[in-house]
Order: structure tokens, then sequence, then C-alpha cells
């Protein structure tokens, strides 16, 4: 089958992974713990303040986004900020996919604990009926948590319905340009991928936000980033990636320093404001992208 083809400027989708802070895998595990927290337990305070921050910077530079919600985040969400849950919700820019429900590590890299197609069922089953619950209608999108798809998650999201996944990484070449692809465990799924790219020093960079927050990186770095796809990969998605609790705690779980023009959240907005600002790109959510690739000539 050959890929959709969309023409005209590159498309940007800026994607939030909301899920429990510096939330990381570990072993004998299946769901995700907070990185300084005791007892195997998650907070959410971080994610919550920093999703905050998100929508704000969103709605002052009127972007949309895709929100790709681990469900238990979700629904503490609603329980415990339901002002801000309204706020995510009622935006007609924002779009809403699935992250899991315990940020669960389905291929068992780091928890030994692989999960099988029963069991990866039942869990996207549970966390669809959460999500529903919520946002008042089915998931059709979906991440996987750690970005570590697998077979049988995969046969999971077709047997569910699932219209894309953007879980999987990939350089561009000249057989991918960022376009979408059939994923190729679930041909009835779509596949948009995540880029991985190389920065004007040779040296590899992801479209992961990870290393801005962990000050390894500045924002030049990914607006270059954006700049090199530009004419490459005109036509393409690329999704800019990042975490709401990375704006306000660090990987380790320490809250980060709040230096003038130079906090986390001054990051965030100074990239998306000068990514705005780049000519040639079109901002969108994955959805809205896919959809008008497919119907401009899939097959």
């Amino acid at each position: 089958m050959r890929a959709p083809r969309t023409n005209g400027p590159l498309f940007v989708a800026l994607t939030a992974d909301v899920d429990p802070d510096a939330n990381r895998p570990e072993f004998g595990r299946i769901g995700a713990v907070s990185a300084g927290r005791p007892n195997g337990s998650v907070g959410l305070d971080a994610c919550f303040e920093g999703l905050s921050i998100i929508l704000e910077t969103l709605h002052d530079a009127d972007l949309p986004a895709t929100l790709f919600w681990e469900s238990r985040t979700l629904q503490e969400l609603a329980s415990r900020e339901p002002g801000l849950l309204r706020r995510a919700t009622r935006d007609l820019t924002l779009e809403h996919g699935c992250h899991g429900c315990c940020h669960e590590d389905f291929a068992g890299k780091v928890s030994g604990r692989p999960i099988g197609a029963a069991e990866a069922k039942e869990i996207v089953a549970r966390a669809a009926t959460a999500f529903a619950s919520v946002i008042g209608a089915a998931p059709r999108a979906f991440r996987a948590p750690y970005c570590r798809m697998t077979a049988a998650l995969a046969h999971v999201l077709a047997e569910e319905g699932y219209a894309y996944d953007a879980s999987l990484t990939r350089r561009p070449s000249a057989e991918w340009r960022l376009r979408p692809y059939r994923l190729p465990d679930a041909p009835t799924v779509w596949e948009l991928a995540l880029c991985r790219w190389t920065d004007t020093k040779g040296k590899p960079i992801s479209c992961y936000l990870w290393q801005l927050f962990e000050k390894n990186r500045p924002v030049q770095d990914y607006v270059d980033l954006i700049k090199s796809l530009r004419e490459t990969c005109a036509g393409g998605l690329l999704q800019i990636a990042f975490h709401p609790w990375h704006l306000i705690v660090s990987e380790d779980g320490s809250r980060l320093p709040c230096r003038p023009g130079a906090s986390m959240p001054a990051l965030f907005r100074r990239f998306v404001e000068q990514a705005a600002q780049l000519g040639g790109l079109e901002f969108t959510t994955c959805g809205a992208y896919l959809k008008r690739a497919v119907e401009g000539g899939a097959s």
C-alpha cells in the first residue's frame, strides 16, 4: 500500500503525554512509579501544574495540540482539578488520545514482564472505559507508554478500532518523509511515527523536548530541527512531544529552578513562540493531519 500523499507545508503537531510526575518503569511492576517517591507511588502535582501552563501557552499562541492521556491521570484530574479538566476538554483545538492505563511497560523491557495479548486487551479496554467516562467518547488515537509498541498491543488497537498510533520513532529518509503508513502488525491502524534527526553539529536529536527540560539543549536546537525538515519533508507531520510534569520537576523528581526567563515554563513558551513565527509550517493535531492526508490520496 502506498502512503497517503499530503502536499504543501511541513505540518507540526504539538503532542503532550499527560502522565505521572517523573514516571519510570521498575522491575517487577507493570505500571510506572514516580522517581523520588516512596513505596512505588506516583505523584501528579507537577503534571497538573505543568498542564495548566501548557494550556495557557497554547491558548495565548492560538495553537492546536494532541494530548495523550494516561487514564489514571485523567481520572485523578477529573476528581482533583475539574476546572483544569474543563479547560482541556472544552477547547476544540485540542485532540485527545489514550496513553495506557497506568503507564504500562508493555514490552517488559524494564519490568521484565512483557504483556501478552489477553492482558494488553484488558488494559486497553479498561483505559478506554475510563477515558470515555471522562472525555465522553471512546479514544481513537494511541501512544504507547515509553513509546514501546509491541505486536500484541498493535493487534489490540486494531481490534478496538483505533485510527492511529503515534509510538514508533524513525529517521527521515528517501523511503519515509514523515508521512503516515500502516502499522506493520496491524494494517488497519495508521502509524504517525515520531522523528529522530541530526542537529547542526551532527549529533542525534529527538523530537521530544526532554533534553530542553533537562537543560542539555537550548531552544534554538529545536527551532533548527523544524527548519531543517521544512524543505525535505514538506507535506509530512513533525510531532514535537513533551510531558507536562517536565516543566516543573526533573526526571529524578526534584523541582526545577525558577530563574526569571530561564525556567522551564519560560523556555517552553519561548520555543512555542519562535516555532509559531516560522514560515512554511502549518500547526495541526495528529488526527486532523491524518484525515487530511488520507482524504488527499490514501490507497
